[in-house]
Parts: C-alpha cells; sequence; structure tokens
C-alpha cells in the first residue's frame, strides 16, 4: 500500500497567503483561484483545505483575534485605562493588516482560540476592578464595533475605489490625490452655513481623535446596573 503524499502547501500556508493577497489587492480580488495563483500552485490548492472564500474568510477573522496580542497590565490603574490601551491595539493590528478589516468587521469572535484571548480579556478588566455585570459584555462589543468602524473609515480603501491590481490590469484611475481631496472637502465644509461655525470654532475633522473621544465617552458614560467603582 502506497503511503499518501504529504500537502505541499497546509492549511496555514494557505491563510498567510490569502493575508498576503488581502493587504496586496483586497478583499475584491480575494479568491480562491487567485490564491492558488499566488502560492504557485494549481488554482485548485486552496479547496484541499476551505470549502470556499466564506470558510477561508471566517478562518482570516479567526486567525486575526487568536493572533492578537494583548497589551500587559502591568502597571494600568484602572479597568477602563486598560479598556482605551486595547482598543489601541486592535485598531493599530487592523492599521497593519488594512485588507482584513472588512473580514474582520462581519465575522464575529467565534473559534475556540480566539475566543480565548476574548476570554483573557474580560479576565484583565474584571481584575482591574470592572464589574461582574451582564453589560459588560455589551460595553466589550460596543468597544470593538466601534473601534473596527474607525478602523475601516480610516484605513480601508472606499468601496469601488481602485486597487493596486486593478491599476497594474492597466485601469488608470482619476488624476487626483488623497491631499487634493481633502483640501476639497475641507473647503466644501467651510461654505456649509452650520458645518462652517463648527468649523470657525476651530473644529478640524481627525479620525484619530474622533476615535480616542468616542472610547473614552463610551467608557466613562456606560449605564451598568451595579455602578463600578470610580
Amino acid at each position: 500500500m502506497m503511503t499518501p503524499r504529504p500537502e505541499r502547501f497546509s492549511r496555514l500556508d494557505v491563510l498567510s497567503a490569502a493575508r498576503e493577497l488581502l493587504d496586496a489587492s483586497g478583499v475584491e480580488h480575494l479568491t480562491m483561484r487567485r490564491l492558488g495563483t499566488a502560492l504557485g500552485a494549481d488554482p485548485m490548492t486552496a479547496y484541499r483545505h476551505f470549502s470556499g472564500k466564506a470558510e477561508l474568510a471566517a478562518a482570516l477573522a479567526d486567525g486575526f483575534w487568536a493572533g492578537l496580542s494583548l497589551p500587559s497590565p502591568t502597571g494600568v490603574p484602572d479597568w477602563r485605562t486598560y479598556a482605551h490601551l486595547l482598543m489601541r491595539a486592535v485598531r493599530a493590528e487592523l492599521a497593519a493588516h488594512s485588507g482584513l478589516i472588512p473580514i474582520v468587521a462581519t465575522h464575529p469572535i467565534a473559534s475556540p482560540a480566539g475566543l480565548a484571548v476574548a476570554d483573557e480579556a474580560i479576565g484583565i478588566l474584571i481584575d482591574l476592578g470592572a464589574p461582574v455585570d451582564p453589560s459588560l459584555g455589551d460595553l466589550v462589543n460596543a468597544l470593538v464595533m466601534i473601534t473596527v468602524a474607525s478602523a475601516m473609515g480610516e484605513y480601508s480603501a472606499p468601496a469601488g475605489s481602485e486597487t493596486t491590481a486593478d491599476l497594474s490590469a492597466g485601469e488608470a484611475g482619476a488624476d487626483s490625490t488623497p491631499e487634493s481631496a481633502n483640501d476639497s472637502a475641507e473647503h466644501l465644509l467651510a461654505t456649509m452655513p452650520h458645518l462652517g461655525r463648527v468649523i470657525g470654532a476651530g473644529w478640524v475633522p481627525s479620525p484619530e481623535r474622533q476615535f480616542e473621544t468616542a472610547i473614552t465617552a463610551l467608557l466613562r458614560g456606560w449605564p451598568f446596573e451595579h455602578r463600578p467603582a470610580p
């Protein structure tokens, strides 16, 4: 009886190639056929480990959470401060792999490895004084939703925009730059009668500041049934 040949590419190899393809071209260009090409293998190679793109995307999302490095709680004064640090870490990791953001945004944490990281984070919050309250889970989920949405707005390519893959295929884009687009948007805002007043009072759009302010407001004002210690 012949011994079966070992797989040339492992499940981890396929996931690694998928992450590279996402970073380079975005989720619109992630297909099982392109993944096989990226691996330098048969177009059907990825199907040996995943039934299709849906299962692959779920595994990529799980891998993001399972691989997340939690900030150290050493020296952190309270649970709210740690929660803020944790959301900054999630946002930074999403920024480093912006192609993954739409996938992470649409897949809940489901794998044992991903849930173990979530459990560890909740444990640190409780150890630092967060209440064991039914709404603690809702608060953490709301923080994650704001963080992922903030990262998507700042780091993801707009839907329908051209990617590196599009441009290399000869689909040249409009003759504009992000800087000129931002200047035009700010000028337009300043001409609006009410937005112009807010801008005149000193407001300047800043995704980073808006993220920080939203997380702070949520942490300070979340309505626990049993109020936590200040």
